[in-house]
C-alpha cells in the first residue's frame, strides 16, 4: 500500500482539514471531501459520501485522521474499483491490482498537497495604493506603527488625561512656578 513517509505526510496534510475548534482531533465528512477536491480527486467523491463514511464513522458522524489515511481510503478503492470494473458484490478484494493502483493515486494526491504551492491573491494598484500607510497624512497616520500594522484603539482614539489641577488643564505641573 504506502511506505511509512507517505503516510505521514498524508496525516500531516489531512490534519491540516481538521476544524479549527475541534480539541479531539478528528475529521468531519465534509472537510475530507474538501480534501479531495484540492487533490482533484472528484471521481472518488461519491464512493465516499454514499458507501464508506457511513460504515467508520462514529456517533458523532467523524473519523480519526489515522483512520482516514488507512482504512477509509483502502475502502473508497475498494468500492470505486467495484461499482466500476463489475467484481461481484459492491467491493473489489483488497489485493486486486486496480484496488492498489487507486490507494497508491489517493494517497500520493492527497500527500502531494503538502508541497503544493498556495495560492495568493492578487493585489491590484488601487487596493496597494490605499494599504501603504507611507502615503497617510494628518491624524489617520498617527493609526500605523513604523511598520505599517495598525495600532489597533491606541490609533483611533484621543485618551483624555484627567491629571491636573481641573478637567483639560493642559499645563499640568506648571501651577506653582
Amino acid at each position: 500500500m504506502a511506505s511509512a513517509g507517505s503516510n505521514s505526510d498524508l496525516e500531516d496534510v489531512l490534519k491540516t482539514y481538521v476544524e479549527r475548534a475541534a480539541t479531539d482531533g478528528m475529521l468531519k465528512l465534509t472537510p475530507v471531501v474538501k480534501c479531495f477536491d484540492a487533490a482533484k480527486l472528484s471521481k472518488y467523491k461519491t464512493v465516499l459520501e454514499s458507501s464508506v463514511w457511513a460504515k467508520h464513522q462514529t456517533p458523532a458522524k467523524k473519523c480519526t485522521v489515522k483512520q482516514v489515511s488507512t482504512v477509509v481510503i483502502d475502502d473508497v478503492a475498494s468500492f470505486f474499483v467495484g461499482k466500476s470494473a463489475k467484481v461481484k458484490g459492491p467491493q473489489a478484494p483488497a489485493d486486486h491490482a486496480d484496488v492498489i493502483a487507486a490507494c497508491a493515486e489517493i494517497r500520493s494526491a492527497i500527500a502531494a498537497l503538502k508541497t503544493a504551492k498556495k495560492a495568493t491573491a492578487k493585489v491590484d494598484s488601487t487596493t496597494a495604493r490605499l494599504t501603504d500607510t507611507a502615503g497617510y497624512t494628518g491624524s489617520h497616520k498617527e493609526r500605523f506603527d513604523a511598520d505599517g500594522k495598525g495600532k489597533g484603539a491606541d490609533g483611533r482614539t484621543d485618551k483624555a488625561d484627567g491629571s491636573g489641577y481641573v478637567g483639560n488643564y493642559k499645563g499640568e505641573g506648571t501651577f506653582k512656578k
